[in-house]
């Protein structure tokens, strides 16, 4: 946990994994799948990818960024591409890689820490540009993988409490099940850190995804890059988790408090159905794992790999149930 793995091997190993779940994904529909919708398991591996890629600048745990990979490639949000033009999702799977000059450069550049700021900014609007230049160009060839005027709604926020419930194609931000104490773990590491800049660019990238159509570009589309942000900080949070001490005990319990209220939410929401949720499960089996390494944490015990199996092994089963769930609503 100590030791960074170098992207020479973690990198094609993430790839290695994503695609061989993108495969068993799409391995019952492929036989129905035009050529070009060949193309959809591929953009999901492309996506997850670069958020791997992306994950690695500041997270140590393999796992964790394998995770914050697969929330951007696979998870609701991604998804709701699969609804529309096979092309439609590959903007949004090459959002993470437009990151890559500006959280990378640094290795590069010998510059003092004013001027590596500076140019870090201005680099970090490429990925708007990208966006801009992508739409201007379907555009002039009258060709719209997205309707225009598609946005984010009040509703599809609903994906986040209930992942696995909200219509497929109405571009849902959720971020599986167990993954929000990730998500809330981050974020405290986010205001502790006072990354100003990066809240005033999530904020104005939301402001945008309801907002209207700007040049072309449908205003969800802007919201990948919030997506892609809460990708890198479930990967931090999970991360946090794990190497939770016995200070930190507050913030676990607050995850799990989180994952709780998020389950009760659940109960209450499918009560007309009469039928016991699996979101409402998933959140269930969260609140265990995280109370588990708690539990470690507050006995002052590191046992990192015994945390790391517990709490991994309740992501990635969210992650397949979830997943798998969105597919087969789709196809």
């Amino acid at each position: 946990m100590d030791k960074r793995p170098s992207l020479v091997v973690s990198f094609p190993a993430a790839v290695i994994i994503y695609s061989a779940f993108a495969i068993g994904l799409f391995f019952s529909y492929i036989p129905k799948f035009s050529n070009m919708q060949l193309l959809l398991p591929a953009q999901t591996v492309i996506a997850a990818a670069g958020a791997f890629v992306l994950c690695r600048r500041w997270v140590l745990s393999f796992f964790a960024s394998l995770a914050g990979g697969m929330v951007f490639g696979f998870g609701t949000f991604a998804c709701s591409f699969l609804c529309y033009h096979p092309l439609a999702g590959l903007v949004y799977a090459l959002v993470p890689w437009t990151f890559v000059p500006a959280v990378f450069f640094y290795h590069w550049a010998k510059l003092d820490e004013k001027n590596t700021a500076i140019l870090s900014g201005l680099l970090s609007l490429l990925p708007i540009l990208f966006i801009l230049c992508a739409y201007r160009f379907t555009s002039i060839n009258y060709f719209y993988p997205i309707p225009l005027g598609t946005s984010l709604s009040f509703k599809a926020l609903l994906g986040v409490i209930d992942p696995i419930r909200v219509k497929p194609d109405i571009f849902a931000p959720g971020f599986y099940h167990i993954c929000a104490a990730g998500l809330l773990m981050g974020l405290a590491v986010v205001v502790r850190t006072k990354r100003i800049w990066t809240i005033i660019f999530f904020v104005i990238m939301i402001f945008a995804a309801f907002y209207k159509p700007m040049l072309n570009v449908p205003p969800v589309m802007w919201a990948s890059i919030p997506v892609l942000f809460c990708s890198l900080i479930i990967a931090s949070g999970l991360e946090t988790i794990i190497l939770a001490g016995e200070a930190d005990g507050k913030w676990v319990i607050a995850s799990a408090g989180l994952l709780l209220l998020l389950s009760v939410c659940n109960i209450f929401i499918a009560q007309q159905t009469g039928r016991f949720p699996v979101s409402a499960g998933l959140y269930g089996i969260g609140v265990v794992a995280v109370m588990f390494v708690f539990f470690i944490a507050e006995a002052n015990l590191a046992w990192h790999p015994l945390r790391m199996f517990i709490l991994y092994s309740a992501v990635f089963l969210d992650i397949l149930i979830s997943t798998k769930h969105s597919i087969d609503m789709i196809f």
